[in-house]
């Protein structure tokens, strides 16, 4: 039986999920819920899958899509899906740690994808416009999260930082991602001066190199170098802005590195071509989970108390 005070406090923050948010939460349950499936049924048609999507793209720019559907069926769908369910059972506390992972990698993803092929290109054929639909909920799925998941966070949600802890982070992680800024500078004023990447992977799929170079060094990058500031200089007020983007960090560092897996497996000759760089990944995706571990610390006990 329960005791009356747990009683109390499910029927106190029920109360709160139906009003006090700029979206209903039950409503960013099935948002949520619906983005998870949609992922789900994403990489069931894709090449990971039946096959049944033929996107008009490169072998290479394939199998880094494989690497997204592993990334979106054993990380962000589960996280979709758990938060989801935890809003509708009456648990908002902890539901919106889940899905503030999400909203900006939905809408990057549905975007990339989406306006990444190679549609001028008579030499790739393919159904994947038939298939639009999925992208572009993926995009209005996460800007719905996006709003919805931010008004469930307040500065109480943030926990007393440690300012030398801090400091030495974020100097390590922005070396890190100054080097990633780097490494695709680097390969677009080689585009600019021979007209192509040793690989020749930029030639084969010219749309999809610039979609993701113009996403990363207009979004990500930018993000990455902004929430690092807040950190150092807002971090309670800006508590739920941090949270948004270190969930995007790891969400995006499970993809990336689901890519290089992938393309490793198949002998991709980008991969080779970027030799020891290739190592970036998975050092930010190790600072990216840090970083929200130690943002969250204080509240996993109660998390997970709550779940």
């Amino acid at each position: 039986m329960q005791r009356p005070e747990f009683r109390d406090r499910k029927t106190s923050e029920a109360s709160t999920v139906e009003s006090g948010y700029l979206i209903p939460a039950h409503l960013t349950a099935g948002v949520a819920i619906f983005c998870a499936f949609v992922l789900v049924l994403l990489a069931a048609l894709g090449p990971l899958g039946l096959g049944v999507i033929h996107y008009k793209s490169s072998q290479s720019a394939i199998w880094q899509l494989e690497g997204q559907d592993l990334a979106d069926l054993f990380v962000i769908a589960p996280a979709l899906a758990i938060g989801g369910a935890l809003i509708l059972a009456n648990r908002v506390r902890s539901a919106k740690y889940f899905l503030i992972l999400t909203p900006v990698t939905l809408m990057y993803t549905g975007l990339s994808i989406g306006i990444g092929q190679e549609w001028s290109d008579p030499a790739y054929s393919g159904n994947v416009q038939n298939y639009f639909g999925i992208f572009l909920s993926m995009m209005i799925g996460g800007l719905i999260l996006l709003v919805g998941t931010l008004s469930m966070f307040s500065e109480r949600d943030a926990p007393n930082f440690k300012q030398r802890n801090l400091r030495i982070y974020v100097g390590v992680m922005g070396v890190f991602l100054s080097v990633f800024a780097a490494m695709w500078v680097s390969q677009i004023l080689q585009i600019i001066n021979t007209g192509d990447l040793a690989d020749h992977t930029y030639s084969a799929a010219p749309t999809v190199f610039w979609t993701i170079r113009y996403l990363d060094l207009g979004i990500s990058v930018p993000v990455g170098f902004l929430a690092l500031s807040l950190l150092l200089s807002k971090p309670r007020k800006a508590f739920p802005i941090i949270l948004l983007f270190f969930g995007f960090f790891i969400t995006m560092a499970s993809v990336v590195n689901a890519d290089v897996a992938v393309s490793i497996v198949h002998n991709d000759p980008s991969v080779a071509s970027m030799g020891a760089s290739v190592a970036i990944f998975p050092i930010l995706g190790v600072l990216a989970v840090s970083g929200l571990l130690y943002l969250v610390k204080d509240k996993l006990p109660k998390i997970r108390a709550l779940s």
